[in-house]
C-alpha cells in the first residue's frame, strides 16, 4: 500500500509540474506574441513616406503626359484572330495577346504534332519487324524478300531519326519563342 501512496504522490507531483511548465509556455508566448504586435505597430507609426500604387490608370496619365518611362511591347506582325468575322479588336493590347497566344498555341501544336508522328513511325517499325503484316503467295515466295523487309527497316530507321531531328527542331523553335517572350515582357498567362 505504501508503493501505491508513494506512486500516486509522484504522480500528482509530476502531474503539477507539467502543468507549471505548460503554463508558463503559454505565458511566454503569449507575451511573445503581443510584443511582436507592439513593435510592428510602433515601426508602422515610425513610416512616414508612404507607398503610392500604380494603376493602369496612372500609366495612361503618364503616357498621355509624356512623363515618365513606360515599356512598350514589340509589335507582332501577325494579325489577331477574331471571334466574329470582320471584327477588328479595339484594344491593342488584346490585339498583342491575342497575336502572342496564337503563336504559342502554334509552337505547342507543332512540338504534338511531331511527337505524335514520331510515335506512328517507332509503332509502325515495330509492326513491320515483327512481321504481322500479311503476305502475298508470291512476295513468301520471293527469294529476296528477307533483304528487301531489310532495306525497309533501314529506310524506316532512317525516317525515324529525321523525325526525332524535327522533334527537337520543334521544341529549341517552342524554347526560342518563349525566350523572345521573355525578352519582349509578355506575362506568361497571354501564352497559356
Amino acid at each position: 500500500m505504501a508503493a501505491a501512496s508513494i506512486f500516486q504522490t509522484r504522480s500528482r507531483t509530476l502531474r503539477v509540474v507539467v502543468l507549471l511548465l505548460l503554463g508558463s509556455c503559454l505565458t511566454s508566448f503569449a507575451q511573445d506574441l503581443a510584443a511582436l504586435a507592439r513593435k510592428e505597430k510602433e515601426r508602422r507609426a515610425r513610416l512616414t513616406k508612404h507607398v503610392k500604387v500604380i494603376t493602369e490608370e496612372d500609366v495612361k496619365e503618364a503616357a498621355a503626359k509624356d512623363v515618365g518611362s513606360l515599356t512598350v511591347m514589340a509589335e507582332v506582325s501577325e494579325p489577331a484572330p477574331s471571334s466574329e468575322p470582320g471584327a477588328t479588336p479595339q484594344d491593342p493590347v488584346e490585339a498583342q495577346k491575342a497575336a502572342w497566344k496564337l503563336r504559342a498555341d502554334s509552337a505547342r501544336s507543332a512540338v504534338v504534332a511531331a511527337e505524335k508522328k514520331l510515335e506512328e513511325m517507332v509503332s509502325d517499325l515495330a509492326k513491320f519487324r515483327s512481321d504481322l503484316t500479311p503476305v502475298s503467295a508470291a512476295e513468301a515466295q520471293d527469294p529476296m524478300r528477307l533483304q528487301k523487309r531489310e532495306v525497309g527497316m533501314v529506310e524506316m530507321r532512317k525516317n525515324i531519326e529525321a523525325q526525332r531531328a524535327f522533334v527537337a527542331q520543334a521544341k529549341k523553335a517552342q524554347t526560342e519563342f518563349e525566350e523572345e517572350a521573355r525578352r519582349n515582357g509578355v506575362p506568361p498567362g497571354w501564352l497559356r
